[in-house]
């Protein structure tokens, strides 16, 4: 059963998490509206194709707006109770700092999860889907990448107009195999498979020789074939942070692997953002000064997190196994925050 005290701080807490961030959410969504009003204005897309795009952005701003709101809301639910020396006469009846405020701390660790989840399963596949839709609805060709097939093959491509064409192409594209390599100006997806529409030329490299072959237009050599649809090659060339948390660990590498360990470190972000706040600001000489002391605060929460995400921008690049360098990075942002909480006085 819930004591009294930690129900009326978790319906407070709730209460002004949830309202801080749709607060944040409509103020960055209205943002985004007038940022991208081009693309509201461009004639000829579906009305419900331009909503849908910013749907899709949706996701995004939520992992913006929850730590956000999570640390807000527990100066705002603290901030009364400091006013009104609740938090003495809490003492006085034998209930401590932390202990009457561990309702909260639960608060921010059920936002850091939600926060996670969002972050590593809900985000990347809409901001990706919300890239798809931009690149519909401006008619764009979007940078081509490396990438690499199953068999072996390595593919650049200099453009990719995949989304939303009656053509899907590529152009500009080196495909090297074991011993061969190929360049096609200009790759088309006929709706079952990629051709090349002006030929190809392929460099075969056998024996210590080399010979230079003209491929005439039609299908790519069994050598370097391309199995990938349009829909499938687009979500490939995406930058990483559209991979949700099963395809960086199914591709594996050190970069992947290193920012799905940053991405769960978001779950502990609001609780020692959290606590570093709240020992900052619930002490008895702040009761006349709350907006100093929620500057002051807001101070010593930002510290955990410029920690965390730095350690999770440099565990592709630090020595070790990448997630050790995530870890690393905990132990050093939670410094601060238990430092505080353990010294905490009011």
């Amino acid at each position: 059963m819930i004591p009294t005290l930690d129900r009326h701080l978790a319906v407070h807490f709730a209460r002004n998490l949830a309202l801080v961030a749709c607060a944040v959410v409509v103020v960055f969504m209205a943002l985004d509206v007038l940022l991208s009003f081009h693309l509201l204005a461009r004639q000829g897309a579906s009305p419900w194709l331009k909503i849908e795009l910013f749907a899709s952005r949706l996701p995004a701003l939520l992992n913006f707006a929850i730590p956000v709101a999570a640390i807000i809301a527990v100066l705002a639910t603290a901030a009364p109770m400091l006013r009104r020396g609740e938090f003495t006469a809490l003492g006085g009846a034998g209930i401590g700092l932390r202990r009457s405020t561990r309702a909260l701390l639960v608060g921010c660790l059920l936002a850091g999860i939600i926060d996670a989840v969002i972050a590593d399963t809900a985000a990347p596949p809409a901001t990706a889907h919300a890239m798809a839709l931009q690149d519909e609805l401006e008619g764009q060709s979007r940078e081509g990448r490396v990438w690499r097939t199953e068999e072996g093959t390595t593919w650049f491509a200099g453009g990719a107009r995949l989304v939303a064409t009656p053509e899907p192409h590529l152009s500009r594209v080196v495909a090297a195999t074991r011993d061969s390599l190929l360049l096609i100006d200009r790759l088309v997806w006929d709706g079952a498979s990629w051709q090349a529409a002006s030929g190809c030329a392929v460099m075969v490299v056998r024996d210590g020789g080399q010979r230079l072959d003209r491929l005439p237009p039609g299908a790519l050599p069994a050598t370097a074939r391309l199995d990938l649809s349009p829909s499938e090659l687009y979500r490939r060339l995406l930058p990483r942070h559209t991979m949700s948390g099963a395809e960086l660990l199914d591709r594996g590498e050190r970069a992947d692997m290193a920012m799905f360990w940053a991405r769960w470190t978001r779950v502990l972000l609001p609780v020692l953002a959290g606590m570093a706040a709240l020992a900052v600001f619930v002490r008895f000489s702040n009761r006349d000064r709350v907006v100093v002391a929620t500057v002051e605060a807001s101070l010593a929460a930002l510290v955990p997190v410029a920690i965390l995400t730095v350690s999770g921008i440099a565990a592709d690049t630090a020595p070790g196994p990448p997630g050790l360098g995530v870890v690393v990075g905990v132990v050093l942002a939670a410094a601060l925050p238990l430092t505080l909480w353990l010294r905490w006085r009011l």
